[in-house]
């Protein structure tokens, strides 16, 4: 019997399913349609007896994708979230504006929505350094909230942006991504709970989708160090700064890439930070 199902979990050749309210655990069917699956999938599941197979991935409406390999080939992350929010902390990390706008980036290419959520604002750090931070964000068009991860108060925040939608948590490792996938939905430490593999133990970093009470999803993915993006046309990376492709059509010589030519409209109104992350996201796909 065939029946559609959302997946929970990838790891390796198994998936977790979510069936009918049920959690199942369920192989791969070899060279599987539209695979590989990750969490936020849909997908067609065959059930016989206590065997239950995934037979195919279905179309995705959305799709979180990062480079995988030097050809900067586009690897799905996560599947049909909503909302993309990335985590960024204030200090111990500090705040990456780069990688938050690599990650804004990669939110608007695949077809999502975005917002930030800064934390460890409990740690000495400069206040006003944080305000310009939030307000130049805000004023592009990008919601942002503050707080303490473990905080209820800044779990509301969090959750009041999310309003019922599946969300993709993502960001530099340490920020506090589980923390707040825990404060958010009472499961602890969500995707990085010890399991048992043939070689011993392991701390399982898959991306976990799990249900918030009262409606809706996190998918908290694993931390990282540094975020590249697949292969993409400049205009593909214009488009997806709001600031710059709100004024692009007023350059001055038609096909502008906005890299320091002459009659540019975009580099006058857009922040320096902003368009030094353009200009480096463009450079990095000319060398590829």
């Amino acid at each position: 019997m065939s029946r559609g199902a959302r997946v929970i979990r990838v790891s390796g050749p198994t998936a977790t399913l979510r069936i009918d309210g049920r959690e199942l655990e369920a192989h791969l069917a070899p060279r599987l349609p539209g695979g590989p699956p990750v969490a936020g999938d849909l997908v067609d599941s065959r059930i016989d007896g206590d065997d239950v197979v995934v037979t195919a991935v279905r179309e995705r409406a959305t799709r979180l994708d990062r480079a995988d390999g030097s050809g900067r080939r586009p690897r799905a992350v996560v599947a049909n979230a909503e909302l993309l929010v990335v985590v960024a902390s204030v200090v111990e990390p500090p705040l990456r504006a780069r990688l938050v706008d690599r990650y804004l980036v990669a939110a608007g290419a695949g077809g999502l929505d975005a917002a930030i959520a800064v934390t460890k604002t409990d740690l000495p750090h400069d206040d006003a350094e944080l305000g310009a931070t939030v307000a130049l964000y805000r004023g592009i068009g990008y919601p942002v909230c503050s707080g303490v991860a473990w905080d209820a108060a800044f779990a509301d925040d969090v959750r009041a942006l999310i309003d019922g939608r599946i969300a993709a948590l993502v960001g530099h490792s340490g920020v506090g991504k589980s923390t707040l996938t825990t404060a958010l939905t009472g499961v602890e430490r969500a995707t990085r709970e010890v399991s048992r593999v043939r070689k011993g133990r392991h701390a399982t970093t898959d991306p976990r989708l799990v249900p918030l009470p009262g409606g809706g999803a996190v998918i908290d993915t694993a931390g990282v160090r540094s975020f590249h993006l697949p292969r993409m046309e400049r205009k593909q990376i214009a488009d997806c700064f709001p600031e710059i492709a709100a004024r692009a059509g007023e350059c001055r010589f038609r096909g502008c890439g906005h890299v320091g030519e002459d009659g540019c409209a975009v580099e006058p109104v857009v922040s320096p930070g902003r368009i030094d992350s353009y200009r480096r996201l463009v450079s990095a796909q000319d060398d590829v």
